[in-house]
């Protein structure tokens, strides 16, 4: 009877590290995907960066801007790529700009305790709405199109 009993403590004790385990992952996932939310939000509620693409771009022609700011120290996040889509097959991702309506940004979060890693594709569909007669301004009107989680 003492042996059954120290076996159903074993089970219970395993089964506790178990389910912490289980919880753990839970909340890192979650934490990584309101992350890269956070990052695709931002990106989006700023209409430089579309109108100003060029800007952007680092010496490698890659869209680059900081991000750290947004994030708790635990965690990093790198813009993977952010393009428009519908450039024709010579033009390099320089000759975005307003006139192309596909764009797609994939980001990467990565959380440096666990060393678990989320990427997060995010398309977009970009259309210019009426221009303002007075101040000679147009509208940017951004939707979501598509997302996956790579």
């Amino acid at each position: 009877m003492l042996l059954f009993l120290q076996f159903v403590a074993i089970a219970v004790v395993n089964s506790t590290n178990v389910s912490s385990m289980v919880v753990r992952n839970y909340q890192t996932s979650t934490e990584l995907k309101l992350a890269s939310h956070n990052i695709i939000n931002y990106v989006l509620t700023n209409k430089d960066y579309f109108v100003n693409y060029s800007a952007y771009l680092n010496s490698d022609g890659e869209f680059d801007i900081p991000l750290n700011s947004l994030l708790s120290p635990q965690i990093n996040a790198k813009i993977i790529s952010f393009k428009c889509l519908d450039i024709g097959p010579f033009k390099s991702p320089l000759h975005c700009n307003m006139t192309h309506q596909y764009w797609q940004l994939i980001v990467r979060v990565e959380d440096f305790k666990s060393q678990a890693d989320i990427k997060v594709m995010q398309g977009i569909a970009l259309s210019l709405g009426q221009k303002n007669t007075l101040d000679k301004t147009q509208q940017i009107v951004l939707k979501t199109a598509w997302w996956y989680q790579l």
